[in-house]
């Protein structure tokens, strides 16, 4: 007889304080997830020149790290299911850092692309695993502020990667870059054994038995994406995604090798990824604030008009270093919002047993675009295309996003009613 139990402990969830240790653990997780996402991007003009091959030869390797983080995002709903979220959280931490040790020792594009590979596959499972278990052990009330929040580390990732990146490679070269993301990650993965509790255990619930478990994997499927009255929102969402990644990777892929083009040395170069991290906290800090009065698809209306503002006036700036580097900062604010923003209505949108599932569903449509990405922008740049006409192609899918997400909030939006008619359930945020 599970419905009592089930109920008595999502109350007691709901009622309780933030969890604060959950929160704080899952939230370190994602941030080295997001250092070592961008780690070979700004490592690339070091890399080109100390191979002696042009930056474009890395393509296949930016590009196929994001094949390995999309695997990691659609394996992750049913494996959370069968094995539990902290499982898979640990085990994913394992994973990307055995890969950017292993990394760190490449001496070809070969081995480079197949060890980014792999640790992709560990990047991809941590995000949804971490948003569901933090979610998941924390008031439902505080749901989605929580999924800005946990989500918000891969920002934090980007900035503390593009700030020590300009030190650690010009005093010990790009190898650093991935020691460093590894020796953080093996003092982390204690921590998360002892810290990290198991899901049910904290909310009071018994193990699940066999047929239990079955019924938690059938909960987990895609399928579930697609019943009546989601169907739309999930496509929706899935194409918002696709294209705020692509833009998002063509920048943090190439962002310090186009910044070259305006005069910044390969050591100075990574700045341009530390901006779009500070950018993207901000972003963050205002996805949170505004969810606190607004709904989440009127803020990323906001948040991806003020992507496209600051894309147009960086393809007309000059050699300006600072103001260049606060324009792309603004446009980390509006991409990156996008991105943490997609993921919060993921967690909102669907019950708590399909959240894992439709967080790494939606998170993985971006990694198709962050594939495709990296793919574009290398082009651009073999074929000598200006900076400038490049950030204005960026302007394209940032405005069908644009559009996408205002049909989202518009079929979201809670419907006015006449008085005879009876109340509606109030739609996700």
């Amino acid at each position: 007889m599970r419905g009592p139990n089930t109920t008595s402990s999502t109350s007691r969830t709901d009622e309780a304080a933030p969890n604060w240790p959950v929160l704080v653990l899952t939230f370190v997780a994602v941030v080295l997830d997001g250092y070592d996402t961008i780690a070979l991007g700004l490592s690339v003009p070091a890399l080109a020149k100390d191979w002696d091959v042009a930056p474009s030869h890395f393509t296949p390797a930016l590009s196929l790290t994001s094949v390995g983080v999309a695997l990691g995002y659609l394996a992750c709903g049913r494996i959370v299911a069968r094995f539990g979220a902290r499982r898979v959280v640990l085990a994913a931490v394992v994973v990307f850092t055995v890969g950017s040790l292993l990394t760190a020792f490449a001496s070809t594009i070969t081995e480079l692309t197949a060890l980014r590979v792999l640790t992709g596959l560990g990047l991809g499972a941590v995000l949804p695993a971490a948003v569901s278990h933090a979610t998941a052990l924390n008031p439902a009330r505080l749901r989605q502020s929580i999924a800005v929040f946990v989500t918000m580390g891969i920002s934090l990732g980007a900035l503390i990667a593009g700030v020590l990146g300009t030190r650690l490679i010009g005093a010990f070269g790009w190898e650093s870059v991935f020691l460093v993301g590894a020796a953080a990650s093996a003092v982390l993965l204690p921590l998360l054994w002892i810290g990290l509790p198991d899901g049910r255990a904290a909310v009071g619930e018994p193990a699940p038995a066999a047929a239990a478990t079955a019924s938690a994997v059938r909960e987990a499927s895609v399928a579930r994406l697609f019943d009546p009255g989601l169907r739309s929102r999930t496509l929706l969402l899935w194409g918002f995604s696709f294209l705020m990644f692509t833009v998002y990777y063509v920048f943090s892929s190439w962002l310090p090798t186009l910044l070259t083009s305006y005069g910044f040395s390969a050591g100075l170069a990574p700045l341009g990824s530390a901006a779009l991290g500070v950018g993207s906290i901000v972003g963050a800090a205002v996805l949170m604030i505004g969810a606190l009065r607004f709904r989440m698809s009127s803020v990323l209306l906001v948040t991806t008009s003020l992507a496209i503002v600051f894309l147009v006036v960086s393809a007309f700036l000059g050699p300006d270093k600072v103001l260049l580097l606060i324009v792309f900062g603004g446009v980390g604010l509006g991409i990156q919002a996008g991105m943490i923003g997609q993921t919060a209505l993921s967690v909102s949108m669907y019950p708590q047993g399909t959240a894992t599932t439709a967080v790494g569903w939606s998170a993985s449509m971006g990694r198709l675009g962050s594939v495709v990405g990296p793919v574009v922008g290398g082009a651009l740049i073999g074929l000598g295309v200006p900076t400038g006409t490049i950030v204005l192609v960026a302007c394209v899918p940032v405005l069908a996003a644009l559009v996408l997400i205002a049909v989202l909030g518009w079929i979201t939006a809670p419907k006015t009613l006449s008085k005879s008619a009876p109340p509606a359930v109030p739609a996700g945020r």
